[in-house]
Protein backbone atom coordinates (compact mmCIF):
# COMPACT_ATOMS: atom_id res chain seq x y z
CA UNK A 1 0.00 0.00 0.00
CA UNK A 2 2.89 2.33 0.82
CA UNK A 3 4.32 1.91 -2.69
CA UNK A 4 0.96 2.61 -4.33
CA UNK A 5 0.44 5.74 -2.24
CA UNK A 6 3.94 6.98 -3.10
CA UNK A 7 3.30 6.29 -6.76
CA UNK A 8 0.01 8.21 -6.73
CA UNK A 9 1.66 11.22 -5.07
CA UNK A 10 4.45 11.11 -7.66
CA UNK A 11 1.93 11.09 -10.51
CA UNK A 12 -0.03 13.97 -8.96
CA UNK A 13 3.18 16.01 -8.71
CA UNK A 14 4.01 15.15 -12.32
CA UNK A 15 0.54 16.32 -13.39
CA UNK A 16 0.95 19.63 -11.57
CA UNK A 17 4.42 20.01 -13.11
CA UNK A 18 3.07 19.41 -16.63
CA UNK A 19 0.22 21.86 -16.02
CA UNK A 20 2.56 24.61 -14.81
CA UNK A 21 5.00 24.12 -17.69
CA UNK A 22 2.20 24.07 -20.28
CA UNK A 23 0.71 27.29 -18.86
CA UNK A 24 4.15 28.92 -18.75
CA UNK A 25 4.77 27.90 -22.37
CA UNK A 26 1.44 29.38 -23.48
CA UNK A 27 2.21 32.62 -21.63
CA UNK A 28 5.74 32.83 -23.06
CA UNK A 29 4.54 32.19 -26.61
CA UNK A 30 1.77 34.76 -26.28
CA UNK A 31 4.00 37.42 -24.69
CA UNK A 32 6.56 36.80 -27.44
CA UNK A 33 3.92 37.32 -30.15
CA UNK A 34 2.80 40.77 -31.19
CA UNK A 35 -0.89 41.39 -30.61
CA UNK A 36 -1.57 38.29 -28.51
CA UNK A 37 -3.72 39.04 -25.48
CA UNK A 38 -5.01 35.59 -24.57
CA UNK A 39 -2.19 34.82 -22.08
CA UNK A 40 -0.63 37.92 -20.56
CA UNK A 41 2.48 37.65 -18.39
CA UNK A 42 0.23 38.09 -15.34
CA UNK A 43 -1.45 34.73 -16.05
CA UNK A 44 1.65 33.09 -14.56
CA UNK A 45 1.90 34.59 -11.09
CA UNK A 46 4.61 34.45 -8.42
CA UNK A 47 2.92 31.55 -6.62
CA UNK A 48 2.97 29.52 -9.81
CA UNK A 49 6.63 30.39 -10.36
CA UNK A 50 7.49 29.23 -6.84
CA UNK A 51 5.44 26.05 -7.24
CA UNK A 52 7.18 25.33 -10.55
CA UNK A 53 10.57 25.64 -8.88
CA UNK A 54 9.67 23.39 -5.96
CA UNK A 55 7.67 20.76 -7.84
CA UNK A 56 10.09 20.76 -10.77
CA UNK A 57 12.90 20.09 -8.32
CA UNK A 58 10.99 17.28 -6.62
CA UNK A 59 10.07 15.58 -9.89
CA UNK A 60 13.63 15.94 -11.22
CA UNK A 61 15.11 14.58 -7.99
CA UNK A 62 12.82 11.56 -8.17
CA UNK A 63 13.80 10.86 -11.78
CA UNK A 64 17.53 11.21 -11.07
CA UNK A 65 17.33 9.07 -7.92
CA UNK A 66 15.44 6.30 -9.67
CA UNK A 67 17.73 6.35 -12.69
CA UNK A 68 20.80 6.29 -10.43
CA UNK A 69 19.51 3.23 -8.59
CA UNK A 70 18.42 1.37 -11.75
CA UNK A 71 20.81 -0.76 -13.72
CA UNK A 72 21.40 0.33 -17.33
CA UNK A 73 18.77 -1.29 -19.53
CA UNK A 74 16.49 -1.94 -16.55
CA UNK A 75 13.25 0.00 -16.21
CA UNK A 76 13.40 2.56 -13.42
CA UNK A 77 11.46 1.64 -10.31
CA UNK A 78 11.42 -2.12 -10.78
CA UNK A 79 13.95 -2.52 -7.96
CA UNK A 80 11.18 -1.80 -5.42
CA UNK A 81 9.30 -4.96 -6.36
CA UNK A 82 9.80 -8.21 -4.52
CA UNK A 83 11.71 -10.93 -6.35
CA UNK A 84 8.50 -12.98 -6.66
CA UNK A 85 6.42 -10.11 -8.13
CA UNK A 86 3.91 -11.06 -10.77
CA UNK A 87 4.47 -10.34 -14.44
CA UNK A 88 1.53 -7.93 -14.36
CA UNK A 89 3.03 -5.95 -11.48
CA UNK A 90 6.39 -5.74 -13.26
CA UNK A 91 4.74 -4.68 -16.52
CA UNK A 92 2.56 -2.06 -14.81
CA UNK A 93 5.46 -0.56 -12.88
CA UNK A 94 7.62 -0.53 -16.01
CA UNK A 95 4.94 1.28 -18.03
CA UNK A 96 4.27 3.85 -15.30
CA UNK A 97 7.94 4.56 -14.60
CA UNK A 98 8.90 4.82 -18.29
CA UNK A 99 5.88 7.09 -18.85
CA UNK A 100 6.98 9.25 -15.91
CA UNK A 101 10.52 9.65 -17.24
CA UNK A 102 9.36 10.32 -20.80
CA UNK A 103 6.88 12.98 -19.65
CA UNK A 104 9.63 14.59 -17.55
CA UNK A 105 11.94 14.60 -20.58
CA UNK A 106 9.29 16.00 -22.94
CA UNK A 107 8.13 18.67 -20.52
CA UNK A 108 11.63 19.77 -19.58
CA UNK A 109 12.79 19.82 -23.19
CA UNK A 110 9.78 21.95 -24.10
CA UNK A 111 10.60 24.39 -21.30
CA UNK A 112 14.21 24.55 -22.47
CA UNK A 113 13.36 25.15 -26.13
CA UNK A 114 10.63 27.74 -25.52
CA UNK A 115 12.93 29.51 -23.05
CA UNK A 116 15.67 29.44 -25.65
CA UNK A 117 13.54 31.17 -28.29
CA UNK A 118 11.68 33.50 -25.90
CA UNK A 119 14.15 34.13 -23.05
CA UNK A 120 12.67 37.43 -21.85
CA UNK A 121 9.00 36.50 -22.20
CA UNK A 122 8.83 34.51 -18.96
CA UNK A 123 12.23 34.34 -17.19
CA UNK A 124 11.10 31.63 -14.77
CA UNK A 125 10.47 29.30 -17.73
CA UNK A 126 13.85 30.11 -19.26
CA UNK A 127 15.63 29.49 -15.96
CA UNK A 128 13.72 26.27 -15.37
CA UNK A 129 14.51 24.99 -18.87
CA UNK A 130 18.21 25.67 -18.41
CA UNK A 131 18.25 24.00 -15.01
CA UNK A 132 16.35 21.04 -16.47
CA UNK A 133 19.04 20.58 -19.12
CA UNK A 134 21.70 20.23 -16.44
CA UNK A 135 19.53 17.82 -14.50
CA UNK A 136 18.86 15.77 -17.64
CA UNK A 137 22.60 15.38 -18.17
CA UNK A 138 22.94 14.32 -14.51
CA UNK A 139 20.13 11.81 -14.98
CA UNK A 140 21.84 10.33 -18.04
CA UNK A 141 25.13 10.04 -16.16
CA UNK A 142 23.33 8.43 -13.24
CA UNK A 143 21.46 5.90 -15.38
CA UNK A 144 24.32 4.86 -17.59
CA UNK A 145 26.78 4.83 -14.70
CA UNK A 146 29.15 7.20 -16.48
CA UNK A 147 31.98 8.45 -14.33
CA UNK A 148 34.84 10.78 -15.15
CA UNK A 149 38.26 9.15 -15.51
Amino acid sequence: MKKVFGGVISLILLGIYVHLISLAVRVALCVGKTGCTEYAATHFNDGMAQALSVIGGLVSALVIAELALSKPGEAPGTRVLDSDASTGAIRTLTIVSVFFVLVWIGTGLTAFLVGLYHPAALPVLTTHGQAWLGLAVSAAYAYFGLQPK
